[in-house]
């Protein structure tokens, strides 16, 4: 038996489920304070009135701390080093940030070509680090195969401050530089944020007597330990949680469009035969290009709250939202006063609703023909903007390589998409989305809290990847950094799948996680000949635990 709680925070609202094998027993909504995230999580969950909760097995959270701080520039300075060598000019790449480029140099297999220059070093305004920046991310171009110019310079500086924060880039294992850059200086920008919140929550959560583990939603659909996870791997665990929540409600081989319609934006995802859909590059957040793995989710500015307004040319949807909708008090028309005076929904009070429309409306045109017209013009505007979204989201991905191998994989696979609508607005829009999209279009269960039923069930994602070089007798691992040396055979067979299994169970006991049912992908081995012989080989191989969840809810 498990009994799992799921917490999403969103922009408006902020959701809670309390689910046992499938069955959900309570739920709750409660209004996110931004400014205080740990007692909104706690109002969410002292709502769901658990009479015992040492019956509790797990408590995951979707949470919008770290998206928020990194899109309200609220990090921070960080000093980024640069190992940037030879070859295409850093300046070409369009920083957001501002850089130091030093001299020392790593060829693409790890190899050093140049080395540090440490009278450089003694030139840098070490004064800055200790008054100004607090915090350092240093990254080499080929660093993730070689650290060693990383790790010098850290213990330099350390050396003459020892409370300094040091980030380095190689533990992020993957060959873009710009991106590798990017992300190892928001990692540590939002570092702190997140240990605070870690510490608050972990107190909040002590203090009920609470003993299940807490774990967070990433941006790729999977949950770690909240102390495990990586900060800036939390960033957009909301659109996230609206495909896991599709995925608890639909047949595990079933292909679904996901849209979740919330106040203030509207996530948009895929799944094909089940499978969420990866993005095919990391996570974009703001200006900022990352290596986050994600699911590949859009989200658009429309809600439930967007503001509407009317000019000569007719209805305007905003793109942000001031409040409430009129009919809950606020002080703005909204989408959902067209959906509550059309009768679509069944909350929010019918006379307000109706009043903020009728103040778009000059006065000598308020009749109740003009405002049902103004209400499904609301509505029909809606669904287009975010038809055209799932239009072009499904544009993009059939030029994917993932799912032309998928089409090839399921030939017999019915092409049709179902629609799986939830969010706050769902119930609104269903029936309209449905014949703008031409699919069978299904509301969520609990379309209200889905984001935090997706939580709730949400499993472990894991992977490692192996990257070794026999002949220079090095390894490398490109989710954790990890470098090593080599001490098996030069031409490695079934040595090299118990090495990565062995890797594997190690990664995974680190991050306080146990994984099964791990797929294999094939070793790619490609030989290193000199002199007409083979002198070793670079070998490349995987295993994975894909996005997923533990079981389907009940209805």
């Amino acid at each position: 038996m498990f009994n799992r709680i799921g917490i999403d925070v969103g922009g408006t609202y902020t959701d809670a489920v309390y689910i046992t094998n499938g069955q959900i027993r309570h739920t709750a909504k409660v209004p996110t304070q931004s400014e205080n995230l740990v007692e909104t999580l706690m109002n969410a969950f002292d709502n769901l009135k658990i009479q015992d909760e040492q019956e509790i097995s797990q408590i995951t959270v979707s949470t919008t701390l770290v998206t928020n701080a990194i899109l309200q520039n609220r990090i921070p300075p960080v000093k980024l080093f640069l190992y940037s060598g030879n070859g295409m000019k850093v300046d070409a790449l369009p920083w957001p940030v501002n850089y130091t480029e030093l001299r020392g140099e790593m060829d693409y297999r790890g190899r050093e070509i140049t080395s540090p220059d440490e009278e450089e070093w003694q030139k840098l305004n070490l004064a800055d680090l200790e008054d100004d920046y607090s915090h350092v991310a240093i990254v080499g171009k080929f660093s993730h195969r070689n650290s060693l110019h990383e790790e010098q310079l850290a213990g330099y500086l350390k050396e003459h401050n020892p409370t300094i924060r040091i980030a380095l880039g190689h533990e992020w294992g993957q060959s873009n530089f710009y991106r590798r850059s990017l992300t190892t200086y928001l990692n540590l920008g939002v570092s702190d944020l997140y240990q605070q919140f870690v510490q608050q929550l972990q107190a909040a959560v002590r203090a009920r007597n609470i003993q299940a583990p807490i774990f967070i939603l990433k941006a790729d659909g999977g949950s770690l330990p909240l102390a495990k996870i990586r900060p800036i791997d939390s960033i957009y665990s909301g659109p996230a949680a609206s495909v896991l929540a599709a995925l608890t409600q639909t047949a595990p081989d079933e292909s679904s469009i996901i849209v979740d319609i919330g106040g203030t934006t509207t996530d948009i995802g895929l799944a094909l035969s089940g499978v969420p859909l990866l993005s095919s590059k990391g996570a974009q957040i703001g200006e900022f290009s990352t290596l986050v793995r994600s699911l590949a989710v859009r989200s658009i500015p429309v809600g439930g709250d967007s503001v509407v307004r009317l000019n000569d040319q007719g209805v305007v949807l905003e793109n942000y939202r001031m409040g409430s909708a009129y009919c809950l008090g606020g002080a703005n028309p909204t989408p959902t006063d067209a959906m509550r005076y059309l009768q679509l929904i069944d909350y929010g009070d019918l006379g307000l609703a109706e009043e903020g429309l009728y103040s778009l409306l000059p006065s000598e045109q308020r009749t109740p023909e003009t405002l049902e017209k103004l209400a499904l013009d609301i509505i029909n505007i809606v669904v287009e903007k975010i038809a055209r979204a799932v239009d072009s989201l499904q544009r993009e991905w059939q030029e994917e390589p993932a799912y032309k191998v998928w089409e090839v994989l399921h030939p017999q696979e019915n092409k049709t998409f179902r629609t799986i609508v939830s969010g706050g607005g769902a119930r609104g829009i269903t029936t309209a989305l449905g014949k703008r999209l031409k699919t069978p279009v299904q509301l969520g269960a609990f379309p209200e809290v889905s984001n935090a039923l997706g939580a709730a069930l949400s499993k472990p994602t894991f992977d490692c990847t192996l990257h070794l070089d026999t002949y220079i007798k090095q390894y490398r691992v490109e989710e954790t950094g990890e470098q090593g040396k080599w001490t098996g055979a030069l031409r490695p067979h079934r040595e090299v799948e118990g090495f990565i299994e062995a890797l594997a169970q190690q990664q995974a006991a680190d991050y306080g996680i146990e994984v099964q049912d791990m797929e294999k992908e094939p070793f790619d081995f490609f030989p290193i000949v000199q002199n007409y012989q083979t002198v070793g080989q670079i070998v490349r191989g995987s295993v994975h635990v894909r996005p997923g969840v533990i079981g389907r809810v009940q209805v």
